[in-house]
C-alpha cells in the first residue's frame, strides 16, 4: 500500500462529498471514506483507461480531478453502495450483499475473461469487479466468491458444508443460489449448467433478456426463471414457488417495462389490479373484487397478478374518515398475498411511493423482495441503445457511449424514442443506415429532465 494519501481530509468532490480518511490503497489506486456511508475511488488515468477500454464501464462514470497528482481520476461509489478492495471486504451478514457481489463478479468476468481478481476493487454501484493488476495468478470465480464471503479463507463456494461452517449466516438455500450465479463461469458437470438455457424434463425455459436493466434481468432469471425451471431441486432445499415482488422507484424509471417483459416471457395468464379495475366507493365492494382477482388467478395457475400503484390500496392505515375502507383493503391483500405462492400465483407490485405503504405490507412474508428501480445509469442506457440498434444498420461514426452519457438519468422511454427518431431522420435523409448525425439530432429533439415540465414530450416505448 502506498504511504502518502493523494486526497487530503477536507477535499471535496464535484458532488460536494468531503474526504475524511483513506481506507485502502495500492500502487495505482486509493479508496477514501467521504461520510454518509459513501466512498470514492481515486486512481491513475492509465488504470481507468484500461477499465474503459476493456468495456468494464463507460468513460462518463469517472472524472478527472486536479489535486497536484498527475492525471488522477475519481469514481464515486454512491451512498449506501459498497466500494472496497475484495482482499479486505467490509463485514457482511446479508445474503443480498453476497448475491450482488456474485453478479458483479460474473458480469466483469464475462466482459473481461482474463480478469485477475487478486487485489481487485468491488464497485457495487456499477456492479463490477475492477482488476488492478495486469499480471498474476488467475483465480476462479468460485474461489473469489468463497473468499469474499468467508473473510479471506481460500474456499470454493461449491464446497457447501465448509462455506456453511465458515459463514453460518448463510443458509444452504442461499449458498445454492450463489453457486447457481457463478455456475456459468465454471466447467460444465453434473452440478453446473449453462445459464443460456434452463431445462427440466417437463419444460425448457430460456433466460429472460431485459436490455438496459442488467440488475433486474439477473434478479428475475435467478429468483424466478431458474426456480420455476428447477422446482424439484429447489424444493429439496425448502425453496418453493417464487414469493411476491415489489418494485419501487420514480415515475419513468422502467418498472412497468420490466414487469411487462417478464410477463410476456412467462406467457402465463395475467391478472391486473389497479384503481380502474377494482376501485369502488362502496365499503365492501373493493375487498370483494380483490378476493375475486386472486381466486381467478389461482384457478388459472400458474399465473401472474400485477398490482399497479400499490400505494393506492396498501397505504398506511389510519383512524378517521375512510379508515374502514383502507383497513379492509389492506387486510384483504395481507391475507391474499401470502396465499398466492401456495396457489402458484406470482404477485408483482409497483409503486412510486414506498414510504407511503402500510408497515405490515413491507415486512417479510408479504413481499419477499423489495427492489428499487432508479433512473437508468449511463451503463444501462448504453445496453439499451446496443439492444435497440442491434438489428439496425449503423455507420462507423456512431458513438453510443457519448449518446448513453447524454441520456443517463432519463426514462428508458426516452432512449427508445431517440432511437426511433434517429431512424426516422435517417430515412428522411434518404440514407440506408443511422449515424452520429441523426443520433445527435434525435437527442436534441428530446428535452432533458430540466425542460420536461415546459415542453411536451412525444413518443413512448
Amino acid at each position: 500500500m502506498t504511504v502518502d494519501s493523494w486526497l487530503q481530509p477536507g477535499f471535496r468532490t464535484s458532488t460536494g462529498a468531503m474526504v475524511r480518511r483513506r481506507v485502502a490503497g495500492g500502487e495505482s489506486w486509493q479508496i477514501y471514506d467521504v461520510g454518509s456511508g459513501a466512498r470514492v475511488l481515486a486512481c491513475a488515468r492509465t488504470l481507468s483507461d484500461k477499465w474503459i477500454q476493456s468495456g468494464l464501464f463507460a468513460s462518463g462514470c469517472i472524472e478527472a480531478i486536479s489535486t497536484g497528482h498527475s492525471e488522477l481520476m475519481l469514481l464515486e461509489g454512491g451512498i449506501g453502495y459498497r466500494l472496497e478492495s475484495i482482499d479486505f471486504p467490509d463485514c457482511s451478514y446479508e445474503s443480498s450483499d453476497a448475491e450482488a457481489f456474485a453478479h458483479a463478479l460474473v458480469a466483469s468476468t464475462r466482459t473481461l475473461p482474463d480478469l485477475i481478481p487478486r487485489e481487485s476493487i468491488y464497485v457495487e454501484r456499477l456492479s463490477r469487479v475492477l482488476p488492478t493488476l495486469s499480471v498474476g495468478e488467475h483465480v476462479k470465480a468460485d474461489r473469489v466468491l468463497g473468499a469474499w464471503i468467508t473473510g479471506g479463507v481460500d474456499v470454493s463456494i461449491t464446497a457447501t458444508r465448509r462455506v456453511r461452517a465458515l459463514a453460518p449466516w448463510l443458509t444452504e438455500g442461499e449458498i445454492a443460489r450463489l453457486q447457481q450465479i457463478v455456475a456459468p463461469l465454471l466447467p460444465l458437470d453434473a452440478s453446473h449448467r449453462s445459464s443460456t438455457e434452463i431445462s427440466t424434463d417437463a419444460q425448457s425455459i430460456t433466460a429472460l433478456s431485459l436490455p438496459g436493466r442488467p440488475a433486474l434481468e439477473a434478479f428475475f432469471n435467478e429468483h424466478i426463471i431458474d426456480v420455476l425451471a428447477n422446482e424439484d431441486r429447489y424444493r429439496r432445499l425448502g425453496i418453493g414457488f417464487p414469493g411476491a415482488i415489489l418494485l419501487h422507484g420514480p415515475p419513468g424509471s422502467g418498472k412497468t417495462y420490466a414487469v411487462d417483459k417478464l410477463v410476456d416471457h412467462l406467457d402465463w395468464p395475467n391478472f391486473s389490479i389497479d384503481c380502474g379495475s377494482i376501485g369502488s366507493p362502496y365499503i365492501h365492494e373493493t375487498g370483494r373484487k380483490i378476493a375475486t382477482v386472486f381466486e381467478e388467478a389461482a384457478k388459472a395457475s400458474p399465473s401472474v397478478v400485477v398490482i399497479d400503484e400499490v400505494d393506492a390500496f396498501l397505504g398506511a392505515r389510519e383512524d378517521g374518515a375512510g379508515a374502514q375502507h383502507r383497513v379492509e383493503e389492506v387486510s384483504e391483500f395481507l391475507r391474499r398475498i401470502p396465499e398466492a405462492a401456495k396457489n402458484r400465483v406470482l404477485v408483482i407490485g409497483m409503486t412510486n411511493r414506498l414510504s407511503a405503504l402500510d408497515p405490515a405490507v413491507v415486512r417479510r412474508g408479504r413481499f419477499d423482495h423489495i427492489l428499487e428501480v432508479g433512473m437508468p445509469s449511463e451503463v444501462e442506457c448504453l445496453g439499451a441503445l446496443q439492444s435497440l440498434l442491434s438489428d439496425i444498420p449503423t455507420r462507423p461514426d456512431m458513438d453510443l457511449v457519448s449518446a448513453a452519457a447524454m441520456l443517463a438519468g432519463r426514462p428508458l422511454s426516452d432512449v427508445g424514442f431517440v432511437v426511433r427518431e434517429a431512424c426516422r431522420l435517417a430515412a428522411k435523409g434518404m440514407r440506408n443506415d443511422v449515424g452520429a448525425e441523426e443520433m445527435a439530432a434525435a437527442i436534441r429533439a428530446t428535452p432533458g429532465p430540466a425542460k420536461e415540465e415546459k415542453t411536451r414530450r412525444i413518443g413512448f416505448v
